[in-house]
């Protein structure tokens, strides 16, 4: 079974031949410091220094900005992967591959309506301690994040599309690989890694609204996170790394349309980012109730 599982640049000197006037003074006399400096420094317009736009907004400061909002997206999530785990512990079905295609795993070989409904159920669904941690882990860096910079309508929208494309890009390629028999996926890393993809494009969206420094330390973490887990997973046998892929480049689209907080510059959610988040949520809570009539249900 696989398991998915900006410094601002130093005061140039003078062009080469450029005439710098001096200014002299009177030793005797004891001229007023600032005066001074006004007249025996080079200007800045000399030195080719280029004054902030007076119309240019401010660099934002992004737990500032959007530090205060509540990530109840990830929160309901994260309850959501723990019942699921704690409901698949206590009847003793952890590792059991049948149960897992009760609870909701994105199998190969099904009916495309059997198949549809798990492409986000089985991010609920996890095959161990081990990996509902490490995902848990990662959802908290990536998941508070998505809801502030691109609101929690943006992160209902990324997470389950971003999810779906994932499952349905693994599902793909494990059918291509596996003509005949039952091949199983669980976890919800694909869709964590479209959070990666999302927060990628987002840092580069607000490359010119963040600090310079900031902006490419986050690009740069991100880079880092999200490169170690896809790199990482091809240590592991049986992780599904084209949902990781997946995952990635969908996030990354999705990131690059979907409106950034209006703290950051972006529009109000219009009626349409509204209603595919609404769509989305939606989504989710159904492929979520599926899964536990399906696990719960009479085998």
């Amino acid at each position: 079974m696989s398991t998915r599982v900006r410094s601002s640049p130093a005061c140039p000197l003078p062009a080469p031949g450029r005439k710098v006037r001096r200014v002299e003074t009177d030793p005797r006399e004891s001229p007023d410091p600032v005066e001074s400096a006004e007249a025996g420094s080079i200007g800045f317009e000399d030195a080719g220094f280029l004054p902030p736009d007076p119309d240019e907004p401010p660099p934002v400061e992004l737990w500032s900005a959007v530090g205060d909002v509540p990530p109840w997206g990830t929160a309901l999530h994260l309850l959501a992967w723990a019942a699921i785990f704690a409901l698949l512990a206590a009847r003793d079905q952890i590792g059991d591959t049948a149960a897992y295609l009760l609870w909701g795993a994105n199998a190969t070989g099904l009916a495309p309506l059997d198949t549809a409904w798990r492409l986000l159920a089985s991010t609920f669904v996890h095959a161990g301690a081990a990996h509902v941690f490490f995902n848990a882990t990662s959802m908290l860096i990536f998941g508070p994040a998505v809801e502030r910079i691109f609101t929690r309508w943006g992160f209902w929208i990324v997470y389950a599309l971003g999810g779906a494309a994932a499952s349905l890009g693994s599902l793909m390629w494990r059918t291509s690989q596996h003509a005949a028999g039952l091949n199983l996926s669980v976890g919800a890393s694909g869709a964590i890694f479209a959070l990666g993809g999302a927060l990628l494009a987002g840092a580069f969206r607000l490359r010119h609204r963040l600090a310079p420094t900031r902006a490419r330390a986050l690009g740069a973490a991100l880079l880092f996170l999200l490169g170690q887990g896809l790199v990482s997973g091809f240590t592991r046998l049986g992780t599904d790394n084209v949902a990781h892929a997946v995952g990635l480049v969908a996030g990354a689209g999705i990131g690059a349309v979907v409106p950034l907080s209006a703290r950051l510059g972006g529009p109000r959610p219009g009626f349409a980012i509204r209603a595919l988040g609404a769509l989305c949520a939606l989504a989710l809570a159904l492929s979520l109730a599926l899964a536990l009539r399906g696990g719960l249900g009479p085998g």
